[in-house]
């Protein structure tokens, strides 16, 4: 029995690192708070950086760390789940700028071999400012890759 769990373990190991990394950046746009483009660059299959520049009343920036896992969510038939947790900052040039820090949770699908990337993400925003506000930041939007994306 042993044996059998060591084989199972090994074999999952390996499919996950056959598996195809995206590549490329991504770029896109998000619809939500805020509204803008947004980039996206993998550094390796289970970290990424996001940037964008949108609309939240004002003028709003921010920059993402991305952690992804790939096997947390079913199989679907064709395409890809990604699930992805985020840590980054935010600024919103009001006319007194609002800086902050942003946490997300997201979920991404990917179209069979395609490199497209259409996604949801959501989490609080906390704004570094003597009134200490806590907002949401979230959306929905699409990606495209310029290196592609293998995989199935």
């Amino acid at each position: 029995m042993k044996r059998l769990w060591t084989t199972c373990v090994a074999v999952l190991l390996a499919a996950g690192w056959a598996a195809a990394e995206p590549s490329g950046p991504g770029v896109g746009v998000v619809l939500g708070d805020p509204t803008g483009g947004t980039f996206r660059y993998f550094l390796s299959r289970t970290r990424s950086f996001d940037l964008g520049v949108g609309f939240s009343g004002d003028a709003a920036l921010w920059a993402d760390h991305s952690w992804h896992s790939w096997d947390m969510m079913p199989k679907p038939q064709s395409g890809e789940f990604d699930l992805w947790a985020s840590a980054g900052l935010r600024l919103e040039t009001a006319p007194d700028p609002e800086f902050g820090v942003r946490t997300l949770l997201g979920l991404s699908y990917w179209l069979p071999a395609n490199p497209i990337e259409l996604f949801a993400t959501a989490g609080p925003a906390f704004q570094l400012t003597p009134d200490g506000d806590v907002g949401v930041d979230g959306g929905v939007g699409v990606r495209f890759y310029f290196g592609g994306k293998g995989g199935s």
